[in-house]
């Protein structure tokens, strides 16, 4: 009977290890089964490089007529006429402000290096309509140039308008020593037929401006000059344009006053309201410049709005979502103050393919202040160097150098 259950104990003995050891061969066979699975793969090192943006010449035609007219007077005095019309009274007045001394009119006590010379052909070998002049005080070069330029096409117009001059100043320091310099520009305003036409901002939206200064942030893009006080129906409308790209200082001060109040404050003007009589100026104030150092700036008057000098309809690409193989990733272009029938494509180098958008889109959906944006969807199809272009219409080109690769990869592609 001992027996019998010794034999039981040693049957049933084997039997159980007899099926541990067959879970332990099923055990040994799955993780066979998973070793011999392809291990994940390593993330993608993704870096991306800017190049420098081409430009060709733009496509958005010019009307070949002149409407502006401008001559130089001595001492960077101005005067400008837009199709006949009377544009202010007198000259427009540049006044320096160099280590605290007043050069007004008249009264510039360095010389003149150069007076109101024909301006040098343009890119192309174009001709410029226009002039400069150069005047040197303590080894510092302070140069003006005076260009009649096309303006933005209002909406509904295909061409654009030579009906505004563009001014522009550079200040260098030439000198051992730092010295402190600003200019001012002003005018007897004078539009058409209205010694007292008032003034309009976008920034001040509904307001007429009679009587003001604006400061640093609050100087707008641009100023309206109304012939007639009256938002609805303000007659002819001329331009200042201050925004001109990141390459100009921007004034600091904008001053709206009377001609009474233009005078008598030396570098200052009184701000008070027209009265019937009005005056405006502005203000890029004195700063210091080191030796060797500039400062740049820049001012349009006429009918129009000067465009961007960096270029209208500029735009800036950026890049999102995933690089991985198989993934899906954005373009998106977003454009600045868009050129009238502006239009982007894309372009994509093999291993990669566009999925949404169409290669060649409008520039469309443009908000109140004449920027958009144009979205693309593309997959990456493989690891390498990618080369992505973005073109417009105006002749600039976007390009981004997208290298995608794993770990002990060497990138090579397009």
């Amino acid at each position: 009977m001992i027996l019998h259950h010794f034999r039981i104990g040693v049957r049933r003995g084997s039997q159980l290890l007899v099926g541990a050891t067959f879970l332990v061969a099923c055990f040994g066979l799955v993780m066979a089964c998973f070793s011999q699975e392809p291990a994940a793969k390593p993330r993608v090192k993704v870096t991306i490089q800017d190049e420098k943006p081409t430009v060709v010449e733009t496509v958005v035609p010019v009307e070949p007529q002149q409407h502006a007219v401008v001559t130089g007077q001595p001492n960077f005095m101005v005067t400008l006429r837009v199709d006949g019309k009377t544009m202010h009274l007198g000259v427009i007045q540049t006044v320096l402000k160099f280590d605290g001394q007043l050069h007004q009119q008249g009264n510039f006590p360095g010389r003149m290096l150069v007076q109101n010379q024909p301006l040098p052909r343009g890119e192309n070998k174009k001709n410029r309509i226009g002039f400069m002049s150069v005047y040197e005080q303590s080894k510092v070069q302070i140069s003006q140039t005076v260009e009649v330029i096309p303006t933005k096409a209002p909406k509904g117009v295909a061409k654009r308008r030579l009906d505004a001059m563009l001014v522009k100043y550079q200040i260098e320091n030439k000198d051992t020593q730092p010295h402190q310099v600003g200019v001012k520009v002003w005018m007897d305003v004078f539009l058409v037929n209205n010694d007292g036409a008032l003034f309009a901002a976008p920034n001040k939206p509904g307001k007429i401006l009679d009587g003001v200064e604006m400061k640093d942030s609050d100087v707008p893009d641009y100023l309206q000059v109304l012939q007639v006080p009256n938002l609805k129906n303000p007659g002819y409308v001329a331009h200042f344009t201050y925004d001109l790209g990141k390459a100009y200082e921007r004034p600091n001060r904008v001053v709206l006053t009377n001609l009474g109040g233009a005078f008598g404050n030396g570098w200052d003007m009184q701000v008070m309201q027209a009265m019937g009589d009005s005056a405006m100026g502005f203000f890029w104030d004195p700063k210091e410049i080191g030796p060797g150092k500039k400062r740049t700036f820049a001012y349009s008057y006429g009918e129009g709005i000067c465009p961007n000098l960096e270029g209208e309809g500029q735009f800036a690409v950026a890049l999102g979502g995933s690089f991985e193989p198989g993934k899906l990733f954005t373009i998106a272009a977003h454009v600045q103050e868009a050129a009238p029938g502006q239009y982007l494509a894309l372009e994509l180098p093999p291993g990669m393919e566009r999925v949404e958008g169409k290669e060649l889109q409008p520039v469309s959906t443009i908000d109140e202040n004449g920027n958009a944006i144009v979205n693309w969807k593309a997959r990456v199809l493989n690891t390498g160097r990618f080369t992505v272009r973005v073109r417009s219409s105006t002749g600039v080109t976007q390009t981004k150098i997208i290298t995608i690769s794993r770990p002990g990869e060497e990138a090579a592609g397009p």
